[in-house]
């Protein structure tokens, strides 16, 4: 804060230290959400693999267990809850094509 008491440049983080405590809060709150089958949660399982940022919303791609998991729907939307909450800011839940590999320590 300058001498006047006005904020200055400095005393903002920067977009990319924004990002990244909105990338690690959105990480962080989906390690409650549990794969209902598996019953670990989405971070431990290795399902997310981006959060990406726009100006406007968040985008976490994620992969599913199976193709035609059938908690898959129920787990996007709990996904991108936590996520919006977390962010304080609109989340879309991108399912990727990828095909899920267990985490070595599930192997």
């Amino acid at each position: 804060m300058s001498a006047d008491g006005t904020e200055t440049k400095a005393d903002k983080p920067s977009a990319i230290v924004a990002e990244a405590e909105k990338q690690e809060k959105i990480l962080n709150a989906l390690q409650a959400v549990l794969d209902p089958e598996i019953g670990l949660s989405v971070i431990d399982l290795d399902l997310i693999r981006e959060v990406v940022f726009t100006p406007d919303e968040a985008e976490v791609k994620m992969v599913l267990t199976t193709p035609f998991c059938p908690y898959g729907p129920m787990l996007i939307n709990q996904i991108q809850s936590v996520s919006e909450q977390a962010a304080e800011m609109p989340v879309k839940v991108t399912v990727l094509p990828d095909h899920w590999e267990p985490p070595p320590w599930l192997r």
